[in-house]
């Protein structure tokens, strides 16, 4: 072998170990970068934020207050898109009714407390409806079971000429409060009785509800709120009250099974 093919092995040796040298730095480089990075970004998991979290066990309809809430601190990992940083408090939950039971030190999130009794009822309006409030009669079968957040349909009983009318008024309607309880998913603990509901109806549906309590009588009838299907346009006089045909042939008169037999001449009678 002569001289120049040693040199060409030696430089193609020096270079391979050139190359390998380079290849085995990137790699230890981007292994230590990912290293890095993880630990980087399980560090910041690991960080403790602040939050406002139930300083005791907390039941539907208590009030959330420096007496009900304290701040904790929890990792980043664990903290809820929901969750409610210190500087949220104020106007995020004080003075806000809990929907949801929470134990001590669970954080409160939004979603866990209602805004209703602060907003007001007209926060449970949809668009273009109306607030309208009737009175219900305190003996009515349902007048002690509707609940805010039922649907009902009413019903009027008016005068049509010498006879009544029943006919339907309203169908599918949501109930926005009975009596002082709103539709806020915290039922009302010091009300036993009312004596009104309060419907969420279109302005048109308000006009027909206001003038239909001047000229008969209501009735309310809860319905299933999916039940869309079930509506009822025809109406109920006495005339088709109870379900008898009207072309059905007279009864022939029956004859008595007792009684006795006059014979006058021969010819009875």
């Amino acid at each position: 072998m002569n001289k120049s093919s040693n040199k060409l092995t030696i430089i193609l040796l020096l270079g391979a170990m050139l190359t390998g040298g380079i290849g085995w730095f990137l790699t230890q480089d981007y292994i230590n970068n990912q290293v890095s990075s993880y630990k980087d970004s399980f560090d910041d998991q690991r960080q403790a934020v602040q939050v406002v979290v139930a300083a005791t066990d907390l039941k539907i309809g208590d009030v959330v207050n420096t007496k009900t809430a304290r701040i904790s601190q929890i990792p980043k990992a664990y903290l809820h898109k929901d969750a409610v940083v210190p500087n949220a408090y104020q106007g995020v939950l004080h003075g806000k009714q809990i929907l949801h039971p929470l134990s001590a030190g669970e954080p409160i999130l939004k979603i866990h407390v209602s805004h209703v009794k602060v907003d007001g009822l007209a926060s449970l309006l949809k668009e273009g409806e109306r607030a309208i409030t009737i009175p219900v009669d305190s003996l009515d079968t349902l007048s002690g079971f509707l609940a805010p957040g039922d649907y009902i349909d009413l019903l009027v009983t008016v005068k049509d000429g010498e006879r009544d009318r029943t006919v339907p008024l309203l169908q599918n309607i949501r109930i926005l409060a009975t009596g002082k309880d709103i539709d806020d998913g915290i039922k009302e603990k010091s009300q036993k009785r009312y004596g009104e509901i309060t419907v969420g109806v279109s302005p048109l549906h308000a006009t027909k509800l206001i003038h239909a309590q001047t000229v008969g009588d209501i009735a309310v009838l809860l319905r299933r709120p999916e039940d869309e299907g079930s509506l009822f346009e025809d109406y109920v006089t006495i005339d088709n009250l109870v379900d008898i045909p009207q072309d059905a042939p007279p009864e022939p008169p029956r004859r008595s099974t007792w009684g006795f037999e006059l014979i006058r001449g021969g010819t009875r009678s």
